[in-house]
């Protein structure tokens, strides 16, 4: 089809090329309207279905695989500093040398009243988050880490608790895990009983969400229970976690209580939690995995754009020749091409990023930690853009080596 505006016949184009080359007044005056770029871009992409389907299945999955792994590599990070995010404490105190909220050693009680003694400090809560043998009702081993905390206050305790309530954690043995987890660890319903560590456990609530990066569900009981499956004495924890005072200056309380506890790490719980899903994300190689994924998917996408544009433009070159001859400028053709590359970007995006979100919505009762926050689809959405604005250059670099005369031959 046609990519040629309305012009008065190619002898009258022929005499203006002639014209204009002696140093006289063209012959004709032909007007190119920005308005018809999108059209002339749209019936170029629409020519050819079968290549535009092609490009648009590339980019699609181009999307689709970085949406899906960033998406991973966020969802990862919140699962390895969920526990640390939702705390609800403002420092956390840890042996020297802790590197992650789930490998700790344990602390003497009396860390905790040095912590307490801080001026600006209101209170400092025992936590315990050690990883447990589990026995299913069927006799398989699974690892769990349970968390054990301090029902009163219930700093480091379970959100979103979908049934039962933290305020049952208060009958002996009981414990709260996450759905996602239920049949992995053999439980159908609230009541059943388990052993963890050889010691009797029963279940009396859900959470939602509540995910592990490790893979080993978090199970949160009280601080009492979680001291006798640890095989803890009752002044041990494994951290313990401070609230400041309103308006206190958190940067200078950080220092003192550091003063007060030289041979303990102090951690405010942002930098803590960042801590943490490093050390999983980081030093593990998981994150690293995802990230490349991510950018293969960035080089797919571009390869397949750049291949078919290209094609595209090859194939239409004696049009845009024309277009040349007719006094079209370099600027004119190059939006062509670009918004050949916007158009298929747009279209190839909406299909990606909708499969992604499918896929989000089908991994939410499992135990794959795939978020895709709006923030995150927007980004995906600038990187689709721009690779496709990335893959019309060199379709444009063909156009700017255009002889206009070759229209005549």
């Amino acid at each position: 089809m046609p990519l040629l505006p309305i012009a008065n016949g190619p002898s009258e184009i022929a005499g203006d090329l002639i014209a204009r080359r002696r140093g006289l007044a063209p012959a004709i005056r032909i007007r190119f309207r920005l308005g018809m770029v999108w059209l002339l871009a749209w019936r170029n992409l629409i020519h050819d279905p079968v290549r535009f389907t092609a490009t648009l299945v590339g980019i699609a999955f181009s999307v689709m695989l970085m949406a899906i792994q960033w998406g991973l590599l966020v969802g990862s990070a919140g699962s390895a500093s969920g526990l640390v995010d939702h705390s609800g404490a403002d420092f956390w105190v840890a042996s020297r040398g802790t590197s992650n909220v789930d490998q700790a050693l344990v602390l003497p009680e009396r860390w905790r009243f040095k912590a307490l003694s801080v001026p600006g400090i209101t209170a400092v809560d025992p936590l315990i988050v050690h990883f447990n043998y589990w026995r299913r009702s069927d006799g398989r081993t699974e690892i769990v880490i349970v968390v054990g905390f301090n029902l009163d206050h219930r700093i480091g305790g379970p959100w979103n608790v979908v049934e039962g309530s933290i305020d049952d954690l208060r009958e002996p043995d009981s414990i709260i895990l996450d759905r996602i987890y239920a049949h992995k660890l053999g439980i159908d319903k609230i009541g059943q009983t388990v052993e963890i560590d050889g010691i009797r456990a029963r279940v009396v609530g859900f959470t939602s969400g509540i995910r592990a990066f490790t893979q080993s569900p978090y199970v949160f009981t009280s601080l009492k229970n979680a001291q006798r499956y640890a095989h803890f004495g009752d002044d041990q924890a494994t951290y313990f976690l401070a609230r400041a005072a309103p308006g206190v200056d958190h940067g200078a309380l950080l220092q003192r209580m550091r003063a007060a506890l030289p041979i303990a790490d102090v951690w405010p719980t942002g930098v803590f939690a960042s801590m943490t899903a490093r050390y999983w994300l980081i030093t593990t190689g998981a994150g690293l995995a995802l990230v490349v994924g991510g950018g293969l998917g960035i080089m797919v996408g571009i390869a397949i754009v750049t291949q078919t544009l290209y094609a595209a433009t090859i194939e239409r070159l004696p049009e845009y020749a024309t277009l040349v001859a007719m006094g079209a400028p370099n600027r004119y053709l190059n939006r062509i091409v670009l918004r050949q590359g916007l158009i298929s970007g747009v279209i190839g995006y909406l299909i990606g990023i909708s499969v992604a979100i499918m896929g989000m919505l089908a991994a939410a009762d499992t135990t794959v930690p795939l978020v895709l926050p709006w923030q995150l689809a927007l980004e995906v959405g600038i990187v689709a853009l721009t690779m496709c604005s990335v893959a019309s250059l060199l379709a444009i670099h063909k156009i700017k080596m255009i002889d206009p005369t070759t229209v005549f031959r």
